[in-house]
């Protein structure tokens, strides 16, 4: 029986450059907060915004919002890949799905 490895099988599927899952995904901005005193292994990146945000499939998903300096509720996002956290000094680098302003 031939056994296939986890890499080859990814690189082989149909999804595979859908990280960020159904791109065309975009949401509506619900609520927000701004975080100034996170959580341990988050210090680093404080301050940041927490959105509540409605999505164009009617779903509704909690997310940090980046590359945006001013937040107001009604604004469009859209999903994007951005590092989570470094595991250690010389580790994994962790990437998720956050969001994005749109205009």
């Amino acid at each position: 029986m031939h056994k296939t490895s986890s890499p080859l099988s990814w690189r082989n599927s149909r999804n595979h450059y859908k990280l960020a899952g159904n791109i065309d995904l975009k949401g509506i901005i619900e609520s927000f907060t701004i975080v100034r005193n996170a959580p341990k292994g988050f210090e680093r990146q404080t301050p940041y915004v927490l959105a509540l945000i409605l999505l164009s499939n009617g779903m509704k998903v909690v997310s940090q919002i980046v590359d945006s300096d001013k937040i107001e509720i009604g604004m469009k996002v859209e999903p994007c890949i951005r590092r989570i956290y470094v595991d250690g000094n010389s580790g994994l680098i962790n990437y998720g799905t956050k969001f994005r302003v749109t205009k």
